[in-house]
């Protein structure tokens, strides 16, 4: 009631009303703080894997121009192109340290260390959590030791799994951006990696959840080596990976790639066309007996010795047999040597000789009957049981290169001529008659052998087609 000093009845709801606003209000306050911290927390994550996803990016590409110009880029001996370099594994490698070691393990061996961004000639490259990048490259693609043959067939030691079962194989080089330390992870620096910190031992970084272990490859040669891409409370590395067939793709690309290849086979025909213009007696123009399809060890230049009475197989290396029976000119017994001392084929050289030391498997030889060494050298009487190609000629020899493997071909087995040429170059073996006609033709998805023909006096061009 009017002047007795009590507070009006309705006041207390009023202020009850009141504290639930301000509650209301610190809550919505509360809950706009922890969706503002969720959102900035995801926001530093994406940004976190954006840099992850951009350093593997970047390491990838930098691996590929590496090997694709590997042998421009390393002229102290002649090379081929494909080799990829050694981790670091230690931190002494490269002019201030942190670049590829100069040998990593034995031949055929997979190796596992930091990338060697200085070789590679980047800064040091980071994942989102600021740790150096690590990397692990197939036996049969490191640069030191190197592999028996580096070609497009040279198979890739690794692969690579995901959560859902799939795997990627054929693989030549798996790049690792660690994320952050996991429980039982030792990330002290050891003082070996002055500019990435940290230390050398890969299971401070890379992950082991009990079924995967990214830490670790084969050390046997040519044994495979498994690397796992999902995530778990016991895994966070992320990767990237390149497959054999990432890097020749990329190496197919150069136009001087084919080009190289297809001048190599022209000159080894214009070698074996040396043999015969320089025989003991000038009528004699017999061409070296073929080697072998089948051998003991593809990767050794010595194992493609020609054999006598052959008339078709693989370019041979080694002529013994051959000169023995009708060529006492030449000097030693090697058609390619590495060394051009050892005999004087216009134009061979140690260049030519390292790509056909790599590719030697892919090329292969078809001598005619009358231009076979002693008793059958071509005389005075004419090219009655030679050699064609598609109806040309008649020709005293024909060099093939095999291309790419085309569908359904397997090289597994290097013995299976099927496996390289197409068509009647491959049917026509064993070219008993020393007469059969081979196939030319434009590169198509059934068919790209390359043909270079030597002809009645020895000279060497490109099959007509």
């Amino acid at each position: 009631m009017p002047g007795t000093g009590h507070l009006p009845p309705c006041l207390p709801q009023r202020q009850r009303g009141m504290a639930l606003l301000v509650m209301l209000v610190v809550l919505i306050i509360g809950l706009a703080a922890i969706l503002v911290g969720s959102l900035s927390n995801q926001s530093v994550h994406i940004q976190q894997d954006q840099k992850t996803a951009a350093a593997l990016a970047q390491a990838k590409a930098a691996l590929i121009g590496y090997s694709i110009t590997y042998a421009e880029t390393h002229t102290s001996s002649p090379q081929v192109d494909g080799y990829l370099p050694c981790p670091d594994l230690s931190g002494t490698a490269g002019a201030t340290g942190e670049g590829s070691a100069s040998t990593c393990g034995s031949r055929d061996v997979s190796s596992l260390g930091r990338l060697p961004w200085k070789t590679l000639d980047l800064e040091p490259l980071r994942d989102g959590h600021g740790e150096c990048l690590w990397y692990a490259v197939s036996g049969t693609y490191k640069n030191n030791p190197k592999s028996g043959l580096m070609n497009w067939d040279t198979g890739g030691l690794l692969q690579v799994s995901d959560a859902n079962g799939n795997t990627v194989a054929d693989v030549v080089a798996v790049i690792f951006a660690p994320g952050a330390a996991l429980a039982g992870q030792d990330r002290t620096p050891s003082g070996a990696a002055p500019l990435c910190g940290g230390n050398y031992t890969a299971g401070n970084y890379l992950d082991n959840d009990g079924s995967h272990n990214n830490a670790v490859v084969s050390a046997a040669a040519n044994a495979g080596s498994s690397f796992y891409s999902g995530a778990s409370s016991l895994l966070n590395d992320r990767l990237i990976y390149i497959t054999r067939q990432d890097l020749w793709n990329a190496m197919l690309k150069r136009r001087d790639f084919l080009n190289t290849l297809n001048s190599m086979t022209q000159q080894v025909a214009g070698c074996i066309a040396w043999y015969g213009r320089n025989n003991s007696n000038h009528e004699n123009l017999s061409l070296p007996w073929p080697a072998p399809l089948a051998l003991a060890d593809y990767t050794v230049d010595t194992n493609y010795d020609d054999i006598a009475g052959w008339n078709a197989g693989r370019i041979p290396y080694n002529v013994y047999n051959s000169k023995l029976t009708s060529n006492n000119q030449m000097y030693g017994y090697y058609l390619l040597p590495p060394a051009p001392a050892f005999n004087s084929c216009p134009g061979w050289n140690a260049g030519y000789y390292a790509w056909w030391s790599n590719w030697k498997d892919h090329l292969f030889y078809a001598l005619s009957r009358e231009y076979q060494p002693a008793p059958y050298w071509y005389e005075t009487h004419g090219c009655g049981t030679c050699v064609l190609a598609n109806g040309h000629g008649p020709y005293a020899a024909v060099v093939m290169f095999a291309g790419q493997a085309l569908s359904g071909q397997n090289r597994a087995n290097k013995s299976v001529l099927g496996a390289y040429l197409e068509g009647r170059n491959a049917s026509n073996y064993p070219n008993s008659g020393g007469n059969a006609n081979y196939q030319v033709g434009a590169a198509s998805n059934t068919f790209n052998d390359v043909l270079y023909c030597i002809d009645q006096n020895l000279n060497v061009a490109a099959c007509p087609q």
